[in-house]
């Protein structure tokens, strides 16, 4: 018998790439466990695709200490069982203010559209506050979280 491949979509919104880095990281980490994985921004997600994936992360750089805006408008904008028996994670960059309340905020939003599990996220350090400026680089070991998250998300969305 054939088993479908897993499929995973790594959704992200960024200003200046940092959280676009992120998201490649984690679909290199999903690829290396056999997962397809997908990484699309916010604005190129077609809701209805959603339902083709088994797996779904989340990013977000963080603003003020919480995602975007845009990211919760998206989320919001969602149907209220989106991510119904999926499973799930979330990542941010931060410059200033901790990532910490903006991945409690992001798993907030994926439990409200039903995700069934939320594997804890990863937040990293880079960019510059309060500009658009791209600032500092993810450092490397911050690279390697990233991917280790990918291989998590795809041993906990078995």
């Amino acid at each position: 018998m054939l088993r479908r491949k897993r499929k995973a979509l790594v959704m992200y919104y960024t200003k200046t790439g940092h959280t676009a880095d992120a998201a490649e990281a984690i679909a290199r980490g999903l690829e290396s466990s056999r997962v397809e994985a997908t990484v699309k921004s916010i604005f190129d997600v077609d809701r209805g695709e959603l339902a083709d994936y088994s797996m779904v992360a989340l990013g977000s750089p963080t603003r003020g200490g919480r995602p975007a805006r845009k990211v919760k408008k998206f989320m919001k904008g969602l149907d209220k069982k989106a991510l119904r028996k999926k499973t799930a994670t979330t990542f941010t960059s931060y410059a200033r203010i901790n990532g910490r309340g903006t991945l409690r905020r992001l798993k907030k939003l994926l439990k409200r559209r039903k995700a069934k599990k939320v594997v804890r996220g990863v937040k990293f350090k880079a960019g510059a506050p309060l500009s658009l400026w791209q600032g500092k680089d993810i450092k490397e070991e911050d690279i390697v979280r990233l991917e280790e998250l990918g291989k998590k998300l795809a041993k906990k969305g078995r």
